[in-house]
């Protein structure tokens, strides 16, 4: 059975070296001398343990050592081991095993402060697992074997380097999995891997685990700051975050030559696998590599084989630095395919600003050297990656001579975008001139060659926008993009299938001519598209495609580079006609009778409206974008020029879309009137009591309106609620007089587009009652006047294919309301209705009711920006009907119920109006709030309670309905009277 430990003074060693027999029932206690041998155990740990300032620099095994398995199973408790000096001799360490050594079920383990000096550093075995922890903690542990090289004094001289000796040192394996809450190696030090540094054949995984990964500020002197050696590192389904941050080594072994294997000295700022593969697969959380450095190769990954697949979180290679190649890469075979965004951005190196990829990489005897990239649900991009050699020189990636590219490709959406340009050689003898696949394996996204976001001065060095492809670039599907004055070099091009070339301001194609390079091939355009919006401004450069001494052929027809409608359609150039010359073509000879001038598919859209075409011919009365003549006064031969012709002789009509209308501002003036109804509403209840002195009256009230789209504007809908304060004099002739202050707070949702407007209110009413006595009736006249003054805030999201605009608005309201109502038993001076009259108790009224409002002018802040002009409206109703009152026969609280039903016809009316301006181009355009009918319905039921004599609890519904219009008010309140 396993053995039971409980905590002592002497901690869980002393616990541990009490032990007789290895399979039988053990009690606990007393004094001990370490070390122990465990004979395949199971130690089971039954409360936390901590070993503390253990000295066991002259032991003759580690502190716990079996010969053949061992495993610590915690229970949920803690295991930490605390500057304590691991043994010297041989492979020994704090804790280890022969064979397996397994940690499993602890709440943490620590490991913290700890020395060796010794072969087997802090945790040594065959195969070690960590399995089903919360935390695991490494931090500040020092493993410094020495001495790292020996050289024989045999001949020939033999010299050894010694990699072993790190925090984990496993021989056939290391396996992390289900670790739930913390991974973290913190300041660690050692010759070969801080962390981990395992045998050639080794296998280390990481996988399955939920816990952020953080390995940072660790150091070593030789090489793979935080992890070096196995034949195989990988990090696969974990869903936490994984983070290597501000990790280093130097090279300590510099002018050591090892007698045999490849040791990559002084290489891997965060990772070095020297003869196999590292993979990233299949990870959820973000990955980040920052901050690593190393004076040779790989500021963050030194790897023979790289593998980047599947992962879905974002993963970021930034500032990462090598003093000789690969700024954040240096891979023999690099093989990357994402499925969420990816980014290399202010790495360095001598060569390969963020990748370096060469066969002289790993194991020399292996000369397959290949790159492979794929962006997939998410966009690659390099940027502001630099060769430290040479200041002010972007590079992304380096292939040395004998190096592939294999593909660059991107799937549906996604973008592979390169700001900084690629640099390719070519072994110097036997060179051959290989195919370079865009979009491989039925890829059909964008992989884009750009130089925006260059200073002026960068632009002047060709070496910051020049691209090398020494192959034969063939586009299988989707598109290449040349835009923003990037070259790309190439030694023969073709398009295949549906596979397109877009060029775009000062994009050029070109023919490298390296010395010794082998025979380039023609140029062969079977699909060409432009880039309208890089075209359109005023510092447009023409795109060029130069063959040499090869030839071009075109076929087919000019097509518009897929773009955003609504983008597009706004530009300002759009206003009128005008001509692009948007490509030259030079080669020996240039064929386009397969590609004549013809029009270019314009599909409906808003904004200005035209067509486009293309011609080989100069358009004379048509000015270019800079508005000159379309290229210059002396155009080269076989140009190209784009031509859109607006709709009209004059000027391109300019249709806005519905979708940016923005009636919900105009709308908000609705609100605001509906909030000025419901507020005096609820003041019918201090109308409808009759005991005289003064009251004081607390409301909560809500709201919500719904409007459905008709005759072609918006919709709305929206609740609100808010209280309402109130003070009024009741006098015994039935006169009263009094005000009111209250707020308002709710949202209101456009119907049937993605825009919502948040509304704070404030609102001020007066009111009063008088009766008018005839001799032969008595009439109540009641009059309300409210002012309301309204915060708005509007946010607004577009639906766009592959991107979701937004933008944001706030303004204000000022709102009027004024009810005039006039309570008069005229249904019983009628003889058709006085019977019902009679019957119900009906009392007539007739009443008069004015709403009106305007609101302030403001800007949106945020994408496809609006301006609103001040609006303005108002309504005026007529309401007539009846209502009646019913008394409950209650004693101790008898209630009142009083019912009014009304038509409300509105008699004139001026919707709420604003002029919308499109901010990008100056159109505007008017709009109107929702056209409601004019012929409603109104219900109000006010139900007050006597709770004592001077104090009554109200409980309020109103129903005011039109066709395809409806609101419905509650509020419930307290009054009392004094």
């Amino acid at each position: 059975m396993p053995l039971s430990f409980k905590s002592s003074s002497f901690c869980l060693l002393a616990c541990l070296c009490s032990a007789s027999c290895a399979f039988a029932e053990t009690r606990l206690g007393g004094n001990f001398v370490p070390p122990i041998t465990n004979q395949g155990e199971e130690i089971l740990l039954t409360s936390d343990f901590v070993c503390s300032n253990f000295l066991g620099a002259s032991f003759s095994s580690s502190f716990i050592n079996s010969s053949s398995n061992l495993s610590l199973l915690g229970k949920g408790l803690s295991l930490t081991f605390t500057s304590c000096q691991a043994p010297t001799n041989s492979n020994y360490a704090l804790l280890s095993a022969a064979e397996t050594l397994t940690f499993k079920n602890f709440s943490s383990i620590n490991f913290t402060g700890n020395q060796s000096t010794g072969l087997g550093g802090l945790i040594y075995g065959k195969d070690i697992v960590f399995q089903s922890i919360k935390d695991l903690i490494f931090t500040t542990n020092r493993v410094a074997y020495s001495p790292a090289s020996v050289t024989t004094s045999a001949t020939p001289a033999i010299t050894t380097v010694t990699t072993g000796a790190s925090a984990l040192q496993p021989t056939d394996s290391l396996t992390v999995e289900n670790i739930s809450q913390s991974i973290k190696f913190f300041g660690n030090l050692a010759n070969f891997g801080s962390a981990i540094s395992s045998s050639p054949t080794a296998v280390v995984k990481f996988i399955n685990n939920t816990a952020t990964m953080s390995f940072s500020h660790n150091f070593t002197s030789s090489g793979g700051g935080v992890i070096y050696g196995g034949s195989s590192l990988l990090f696969e389904n974990n869903s936490g975050c994984i983070i290597f941050t501000a990790n280093s080594c130097v090279n300590s072994l510099k002018g050591v030559t090892p007698s045999s294997g490849t040791y990559a000295l002084g290489s891997g700022g965060a990772i070095c696998i020297p003869t196999g593969t590292f993979e990233l697969k299949n990870n959820q959380g973000k990955c980040t590599f920052s901050y690593n450095g190393t004076p040779n190769d790989a500021g963050a990954i030194y790897a023979e084989t790289c593998n980047i697949v599947g992962n879905q979180g974002a993963l970021l290679l930034d500032s990462n630095t090598a003093a000789r190649n690969g700024g954040a890469i240096c891979a023999k075979v690099l093989n990357i395919q994402g499925r969420g965004p990816i980014e290399f951005s202010r790495n360095r190196a001598e060569k390969g600003g963020a990748i370096f990829i060469g066969p002289s990489v790993g194991d020399p005897a292996k000369q397959t050297s290949t790159l492979t990239i794929l962006a997939s649900e998410g966009d690659i991009a390099f940027q502001g990656n630099m060769l430290n050699t040479k200041p002010g020189i972007r590079n992304a990636i380096t292939v040395e001579a004998g190096g592939e590219i294999v593909s660059l490709s991107a799937q549906g959406g996604s973008r592979l975008v390169f700001y900084d340009p690629i640099t390719h050689s070519l072994p110097t003898t036997s060179p051959s001139n290989k195919d370079i696949t865009i979009n491989a394996n039925g890829a059909s996204g964008s992989v884009v060659f750009t130089s925006k976001g260059l200073s002026s001065t960068e632009l002047l060095l060709p070496a910051n926008t020049t691209t090398i492809l020494l192959g034969t670039v063939k586009i299988a599907s989707g598109e290449l993009k040349i835009t923003d004055n990037a070259v790309v070099n190439v030694l023969g091009f073709a398009t295949q299938g549906s596979g397109q070339l877009t060029l775009g301001s000062g994009g050029t194609l070109g023919l490298a001519t390296p010395t010794g390079a082998p025979a380039a091939v023609d140029f062969t355009i079977g699909k060409l598209a432009f880039d309208p919006f890089s075209f359109l401004k005023r510092d447009f450069v023409s795109a060029s495609v130069n063959a040499g001494t090869k030839n071009v052929t075109l076929t087919g027809a000019l097509v518009l580079d897929e773009h955003d409608v609504t983008d597009l359609y706004d530009m300002v150039s759009l206003q009128s006609p005008v001509a692009i010359p948007i490509a030259v073509f030079k080669g020996a000879t240039v064929t386009k009778t397969g590609f004549p001038d013809g029009e270019i598919a314009t599909p409906s859209h808003y904004g200005y409206q035209g067509k486009w075409s293309y011609t080989w011919s100069r358009p004379l009365l048509i000015p270019a974008p800079d508005g000159g003549f379309p290229g210059g006064l002396s155009p080269s031969a076989n140009t190209l020029y784009a031509v859109w012709n607006s709709d009209t002789l004059v000027r391109s009509t300019y249709i806005l879309d519905p979708e940016r209308y923005g009636e919900i501002v105009s709308n908000s003036l609705w609100i605001s009137f509906l909030g000025n109804q419901a507020f005096s509403d609820i003041l019918q209840d201090v109308l409808l009591i009759d005991h005289p002195g003064l009251s004081i009256t607390a409301k909560a009230l809500g709201a919500y309106v719904e409007h459905t789209p008709r005759q072609g504007h918006e919709g709305f809908s929206g609740r609100y609620g808010g209280y309402q304060a109130a003070l009024s004099m009741n006098y015994t002739d039935h006169t009263t007089l009094g005000l009111s202050f209250g707020q308002l707070y709710g949202k209101t949702n456009a119907n049937p587009y993605d825009s919502r407007c948040s509304e704070q209110m404030y609102l001020l009413s007066f009111f009063g009652r008088f009766p008018i006595v005839t001799q032969k009736s008595e009439a109540l006249i009641s009059w309300e006047a409210a002012y309301g003054y309204s915060k708005n805030h509007l946010n607004t999201t577009y639906l766009r294919p592959d991107k979701a605009p937004k933008s944001q608005g706030q303004w204000h309201n000022n709102s009027y309301y004024v009810l005039i109502s006039a309570e008069h038993p005229f249904l019983n001076w009628c003889l058709l209705t006085r019977p019902l009259a009679q019957a119900w108790d009906l009392s007539g009224f007739i009443s008069a009711e004015f709403l009106g409002g305007w609101q302030s002018k403001f800007t949106e802040t945020g994408d496809l920006q609006r301006s609103f002009s001040r609006g303005k409206g108002y309504n005026v109703s007529l309401p007539i009907g009846c209502s009646s009152q019913w008394f409950t026969p209650f004693k101790k609280a008898p209630s009142t119920l009083t019912i009014k039903l009304a038509y409300k016809p509105d008699i004139y009316r001026v919707n709420p109006h604003n002029i919308v301006t499109v901010v990008s181009n100056q159109e505007s355009t008017s709009i109107s709030g929702a056209n409601l009918r004019r012929h409603g319905l109104f219900v109000q039921i006010h139900d007050v309670v006597d709770l004592t004599e001077d104090t009554q609890a109200f409980l309020n519904y109103t129903f005011d309905g039109k066709n395809g219009f409806t609101n419905h008010r509650v509020s419930t309140g307290l009054k009392s009277t004094f």
